[in-house]
């Protein structure tokens, strides 16, 4: 980036503290061009370091300190591999070589084969008889070799090998940004050997099945006419010999996969890391799905601030006078919108905060690429220098791998979108663009029928994943309603049912509760939501925490005076529930005395639930930060796709149905 430097003044006066009247300087600057602009405000003192000479330095280290206004390295999801293009290259090097190995070695085993002397040789050979069946079986290897091109391959080995450790290694070294060098070095490793040993074992299978199989009932295969007409054994021993030259090349694939799954597992358990589904006594709150990168908790908390100030960064006097009430003062800005911040209110710390829009934008927000460094001068006088960077949003800090998950997510989300538009209303599509066949001639109208919209837009494959997933959780939902049912007919299924679903945003909360809902519904119950994730209100402030009125039971979810009365079986989900209060009520802020009171009060209610009998369940999710960012941005991409689908709405001038739109915002 050009940088420009600040402008000196010979001013004597001392560093105001952050008032009014220097907050109303920051308001005087109007001007919207950041590159050349007085970034302090008119007046203020520069004497005691703020000045050009941080800039001059920059600039004559612009070559080298690039990576001050972007990242070293493009955000990438946790666990990704061949980030780097070279790797990625070489990686469909490796692939279009195997391949091509193989291709070749099915080409000599076709030559070989079909030589007039083998064809010959082969179709005078009995197999009846041992000796001649071992010919038989040394002429089946001599075809999955490759026949003459046996030699070629050999000779070609060693590159082969040479590129598999090459980009094994690699594999390792790009995983430290994720902490899992070792890891990944040994699920390489263990990949190798699986590798090697499926090769192995898949050779001498086929050999076992010709020898003691396909060679001794040829007869009984072919039929005797056939037999007779094809001269013997040939086209089992010809059929058998090219699927030993393929069959090693299919297992190998399965044998690197099971062995790097292997070692995955492993440091899977070994790291407590979360299941999909486990108990609390086994969870471990600082294990995560993987091991999250190690940052320093005070620049971390500092940066999250920064973040908040930054805000949506719409306004640039507004995000400085922000940043300023934190400390932060601005030092100068270059090209690009690179702005760069200098905190000194801790004495013989210094903090350096450079802040780089990163496009494209989202949602026509711009999101910014942060740097935080801390500086610690001892007393000694040596140096000390720590640094957090990643990004910010709507006020929100993602780390590299948290905003690489919501971009992709984002994107993905648009781009089923698009494919779904295209082939919309098509019935009569090729089963390889869509196997599902479109089944949408009308733009979605709420959250349900957009997800199935965006669905149809899904690649062919993970489109059948898909399916098959849905169906393993229609069984699911359909085996939990059938023993709900059995529990019905025996008298012990609970007359009313609460289900507690307590999380943080982004975890699943909803749509868990939506599959439950649906087996409760199946099995005759009356089924309800209850939102509870926002504050009290001063009424419900002046009654009991735990009370009835606010935290329903499931009869009171329903009327009386409604046709039918009250139902027999009663359910209702909570949305949140009195945890949600020591996030969105304060009460994480009181002493600990009256937090044990209200942990009191909670356990009275559930022991009541009980005596009355009433299920009271509680579920707790928790998901990994990369998730939560994902989930974000799939929402984001909603949002937008939301604002797209009134637009196309409102290109009629005849009015529609809309309100699901809301739903989907």
């Amino acid at each position: 980036s050009t940088l420009y430097a600040i402008n000196r003044t010979t001013s004597t006066r001392t560093e105001p503290s952050i008032n009014l009247m220097t907050t109303k300087a920051y308001e005087d600057l109007t001007s919207t061009d950041e590159e050349k602009q007085l970034l302090l405000p008119p007046g203020e003192d520069r004497s005691d370091g703020y000045d050009d000479s941080l800039f001059r330095e920059l600039l004559q280290r612009r070559h080298v300190d690039q990576h001050k206004t972007h990242p070293r390295l493009p955000p990438e999801r946790r666990g990704k591999r061949h980030r780097h293009r070279y790797i990625n290259n070489l990686n469909r090097f490796r692939h279009w070589w195997k391949t091509s190995r193989l291709l070749v070695r099915l080409a000599g085993a076709y030559v070989f084969a079909f030589v007039v002397e083998n064809w010959n040789l082969m179709a005078m050979l009995n197999v009846k008889k041992h000796k001649q069946a071992r010919k038989a079986l040394k002429m089946v290897k001599k075809i999955g070799r490759g026949g003459t091109v046996k030699p070629f391959l050999a000779q070609v080995q060693p590159f082969t090998r040479t590129i598999r450790l090459i980009l094994a290694i690699a594999r390792a070294l790009e995983a430290r940004v994720d902490h899992r060098f070792v890891e990944v070095g040994i699920a390489e490793a263990f990949a190798f050997m699986g590798n090697r040993c499926s090769r192995y074992w898949a050779r001498h299978l086929s050999d076992w099945f010709t020898a003691h199989v396909m060679l001794p009932f040829s007869l009984f295969l072919l039929g005797k006419p056939l037999s007779d007409q094809m001269a013997g054994s040939r086209p089992l021993m010809i059929l058998m010999g090219f699927i030993r030259a393929i069959l090693p090349f299919a297992s190998s694939f399965q044998g690197s996969r099971f062995g790097r799954q292997v070692t995955y597992s492993t440091f899977r358990e070994a790291n407590f890391r979360w299941g999909a589904v486990q108990s609390v006594s086994d969870f471990h709150e600082g294990a995560g799905v993987y091991k999250d990168t190690d940052l320093d908790p005070e620049l971390l908390r500092l940066v999250r601030k920064g973040a908040e100030a930054i805000g949506h960064g719409s306004n640039p006097v507004e995000t400085r006078l922000a940043l300023a009430n934190i400390g932060f003062l601005p030092v100068g800005s270059g090209s690009g919108g690179f702005a760069m911040y200098r905190n000194k209110t801790r004495e013989g710390v210094q903090y350096l905060l450079h802040v780089t829009p990163y496009g494209p934008a989202i949602l026509d927000e711009m999101p910014r690429y942060v740097r935080l460094e801390c500086k610690a001068f001892p007393t000694d006088g040596s140096e000390t220098k720590t640094v957090v960077e990643g990004f910010t949003y709507s006020g929100s800090f993602f780390q590299s791998q948290e905003w690489a998950s919501l971009r992709a997510r984002f994107h993905k989300e648009l781009n089923s979108y698009t494919e779904a538009c295209r082939i919309m209303g098509t019935y009569h599509l090729p089963s390889s663009q869509s196997p599902q066949r479109a089944k949408y001639a009308a733009p979605p109208l709420d959250l349900v029928n957009l997800k199935a919209f965006l669905r149809s837009g899904h690649e062919s494959r993970k489109q059948r994943r898909d399916n098959k997933r849905f169906r393993k959780i229609n069984r699911m939902v359909n085996g939990l309603s059938k023993l709900l049912d059995g529990a019905k007919k025996k008298g012990e299924a609970p007359k009313e049912v609460i289900l507690y679903f307590e999380g943080l945003d982004c975890a699943g909360k909803s749509s868990t509760g939506m599959l439950i809902l649906h087996a409760l519904e199946q099995s005759g119950y009356a089924v309800s939501v209850a939102q509870h994730n926002r504050p009290p209100t001063a009424e419900q402030r002046s009654k009991p925490w735990m009370d009835r009125g606010r935290f329903e039971h499931p009869q009171d979810m329903f009327n009386d005076k409604e046709e039918g009365g009250k139902p027999e079986y009663a359910s209702v989900v909570w949305d949140r529930g009195p945890g949600g209060d020591f996030v969105y009520g304060n009460l994480n802020k009181l002493p600990k005395e009256e937090k044990l009171a209200r942990y009191s009060e909670f356990r009275k209610y559930d022991q009541d639930c009980g005596a009355t009998g009433i299920l009271f369940l509680k579920l707790f999710f928790v998901s990994d930060r990369d998730s939560i960012a994902a989930t974000l941005g799939k929402r984001l991409a909603h949002k937008k796709i939301a604002a797209e689908l009134k637009t196309w709405l409102d290109s009629n001038s005849v009015p529609h149905f809309r309100q699901g739109l809301d739903e989907i915002e």
